[in-house]
């Protein structure tokens, strides 16, 4: 089908200028005005970190491919999140320098990536129903969530973006929890991003 340039409507604007400029702006603000806001009220510094520094992670390796796989099937979520963690992994490399055994931690996050998306298709079966894709969201986010703990085998927490050693009794608690918790919030976030998005997605 071909439009016209005068065949405009209002899900268009919404859609292809709104949606995308709100991201964009939430985007610059995690690190500039949110990220300052919760060192003041988190001085250990656990908000930011899964907050503001996570957020790149959550983009691509959860939020990007539980979407895919919700709107469209869990092949298209599994490649999305197995190209979307190969980014992330080639970036932290890049950033902290990993070598040898350290590429088990980057894996994960390809796998991860792939996982997540994968499950959350396979379960959601193209279902809009918000229940059923609030239950495949947080089964996936938990699961891809647990893998990716799995992986950090290697004896330090990058989390933080500075490679620290891991006092196995008492960080590996807060690694599971900073894992965790954003693919939780995620797993009900994105849900409900897909209830709006997938019919659009889908008339386009």
């Amino acid at each position: 089908m071909t439009l016209s340039w005068k065949e405009w409507k209002l899900n268009d604007i919404i859609w292809g200028i709104g949606v995308p400029l709100i991201v964009a702006f939430l985007i610059i603000a995690f690190p500039t005005l949110i990220g300052p806001a919760l060192r003041q009220v988190d001085t250990s510094g656990s908000l930011e970190s899964i907050l503001v520094m996570g957020f790149p992670e959550m983009v691509l390796v959860v939020a990007l491919p539980m979407l895919i796989g919700l709107v469209w099937n869990q092949w298209a979520g599994g490649a999305s999140g197995f190209l979307l963690g190969s980014l992330l992994a080639i970036s932290n490399q890049t950033m902290y320098y990993l070598q040898g055994t350290q590429y088990t931690f980057l894996l994960g996050y390809v796998v991860s990536g792939m996982l997540i998306g994968y499950i959350a298709g396979a379960l959601n079966k193209g279902s809009y129903s918000l229940k059923r894709m609030i239950v495949c969201g947080l089964v996936s986010g938990i699961i891809a969530g647990l893998f990716l703990f799995f992986t950090f085998k290697v004896p330090f927490d990058i989390i933080n973006g500075i490679a620290q050693p891991i006092d196995m009794a008492g960080d590996i608690p807060f690694v599971l929890f900073t894992t965790l918790l954003p693919r939780i919030i995620f797993g009900i976030i994105v849900p409900l991003i897909a209830k709006l998005a997938g019919p659009v997605w889908h008339s386009s």
